[in-house]
């Protein structure tokens, strides 16, 4: 963390944190970050492009590496077949232990219920053994905590266990363990508790991108004040200014206060820094359809974000269909919309949002008689 934060604040031009001036990257800044850093910070497009660039990896660590770009990026039957093999070629290394126990818990995710246990189980053994190799490797006490959180009482599952470990690990490394003890919360539902835990941590390390970015969320969406949501976000900026949704956050606080000039220049800017990562532009659509501003402007910046590969993490091209149905709606582009709707159910069968867009927009063609695009 010391060796990224270091290696980033000299590819800006700004002091941190100064009257939340936005920082001025050099050109080509992301280009000289080694692939862990591209990893670490979400760049998984281009740290898959990078990893594969003469083939596939051959020793432990850029397996692993790559694992984690494929998982991120939905990939997960390859992420499982390079995490195992660099478990194979390094058996007591715990972040590989960890990494497996990832892809397992997010196959978990859409397997049936027999299949789900396997998974389930697989993890946990996995979280298990990364922790007894190294009781200090806190992906493997968070992946334990969201286990005991998740999981059901028959296979582990324990909430008092979860909040135990979150103890444990704040007093080990405060600024992490906070942060993940906020996580916990929100996912608990204790909203303040979340709050608190997330200062907490913010206090500890004013520039752990995760903590800041979640004040952020959690003042845009949980608890909205968007002078507080606009501070974090732009902390997350300066914490990491090459990170594709930090702009993105950015950009969403300056759409709470009707401030559109400003979130566009922030698209861009991100934009400008990691062309592969185009999350801000949708986050402008997103709000654009929430608010009922700039609906002109929602289906081009949409589509900006449809036409190019989707960065892992960030989010899947259903929703932004299903949003760009409703915006072209709103221009009175019904035809089109029924298609951009009906490509978010085709893409995503369980998005029940889409489902009721495309019924809606369906019977409105129908009722209004226009014709369907050819």
């Amino acid at each position: 963390m010391a060796v990224k934060r270091t290696l980033i604040l000299s590819l800006v031009g700004v002091s941190l944190f100064a009257d939340c001036r936005v920082p001025e990257l050099a050109p080509g800044a992301i280009s000289r970050l080694p692939a862990a850093e591209l990893v670490d910070s979400g760049h998984y497009l281009r740290a898959e492009r990078e990893l594969e660039a003469a083939g596939q990896p051959s020793d432990a660590r850029s397996m692993w590496l790559l694992s984690r770009s494929k998982a991120a990026l939905g990939k997960l039957d390859d992420a499982m077949t390079l995490a195992e093999a660099a478990l194979a070629l390094e058996p007591d290394n715990a972040s590989y232990h960890v990494q497996i126990a990832a892809v397992a818990a997010r196959l978990a995710e859409k397997a049936g219920l027999l299949k789900k246990l396997t998974y389930a189980r697989r993890a946990k053994q996995e979280l298990d053994a990364a922790a007894a190799l190294d009781v200090k490797n806190t992906d493997a006490q968070w992946g334990l905590m969201m286990y005991f959180y998740a999981a059901p009482p028959m296979v582990g599952g324990d909430r008092t266990k979860a909040v135990q470990l979150g103890e444990q690990l704040a007093s080990a490394v405060p600024d992490l363990g906070r942060y993940y003890q906020g996580r916990l919360a929100s996912e608990l539902k204790e909203v303040e508790k979340a709050e608190a835990f997330y200062k907490q941590s913010a206090s500890e390390n004013p520039l752990l991108f995760e903590t800041a970015s979640s004040l952020a969320l959690h003042y845009m969406r949980t608890k909205p004040d968007q002078l507080r949501a606009e501070r974090w976000a732009c902390q997350a900026v300066h914490a990491d200014p090459l990170r594709g949704e930090a702009w993105a956050l950015l950009a969403r606080a300056y759409t709470m206060c009707g401030c559109w000039a400003k979130a566009v220049d922030a698209a861009q800017k991100a934009e400008d820094a990691d062309p592969d990562n185009l999350a801000p532009w949708f986050t402008l659509g997103e709000a654009a359809i929430e608010r009922g501003e700039q609906l002109d402007q929602a289906p081009i910046w949409l589509t900006k974000y449809l036409n190019k590969p989707i960065e892992g993490g960030q989010p899947p091209a259903a929703l932004a269909h299903m949003h760009l149905a409703t915006a072209l709606s709103k221009t009175g582009k019904t035809a089109d919309a029924v298609q951009e709707a009906q490509k978010a159910v085709d893409l995503d069968p369980t998005l029940e949002n889409a489902k009721g867009e495309l019924k809606r927009l369906t019977a409105e063609l129908k009722r209004t008689g226009e014709k369907s695009p050819q």
